[in-house]
C-alpha cells in the first residue's frame, strides 16, 4: 500500500512521465483528470449522496453522547467529521475539473479553426 502512495506522490509532486525527467503536457493531465472525474462522479453520486449524510449524523450522534469534559473525544469526532468533509471536497474538485476538460477541448478546437480561417 505504501508503494501506491509513493507513486502518487511522485507523480503529483514531480509531474514527470515514466520516460525521463520532462514534464507531462497539461492536456494529458487534463484528459486523465476527465477520466478520473467520471469515476469520481459515480462515486460521489453513489457514496456521498447516500452515505455521507449517514456518516456525518453518526459522528454527530456520538458527539452528543459525550460528556462536556470529554474534550479529547469530542475533538477527535470533530476532526473525523472535518476529514470526511475534506475528502468530499477533493472528490468534488476532481469532478469539476474533469467536467471542464471537454469544454476546454472544444474551445481549443474553435480557436484552432478561427486561426486557420484568419490565415486564408
Amino acid at each position: 500500500m505504501r508503494k501506491e502512495y509513493e507513486e502518487v506522490a511522485k507523480r503529483r509532486l514531480a509531474n514527470t512521465a515514466n520516460h525521463g525527467s520532462h514534464k507531462i503536457h497539461p492536456d494529458v493531465l487534463a484528459r486523465k483528470a476527465h477520466v478520473e472525474s467520471e469515476f469520481t462522479s459515480r462515486v460521489l453520486d453513489e457514496f456521498f449522496m447516500s452515505s455521507y449524510g449517514e456518516i456525518l449524523v453518526e459522528y454527530f450522534t456520538q458527539w452528543l453522547k459525550t460528556e462536556p469534559h470529554e474534550t479529547k473525544t469530542r475533538e477527535f469526532l470533530y476532526s473525523c467529521a472535518m476529514a470526511l468533509g475534506s475528502v468530499k471536497e477533493q472528490l468534488v474538485r476532481q469532478e469539476m475539473y474533469g467536467k471542464n476538460v471537454p469544454v476546454m477541448d472544444e474551445m481549443k478546437f474553435k480557436e484552432g479553426a478561427d486561426a486557420s480561417e484568419g490565415e486564408d
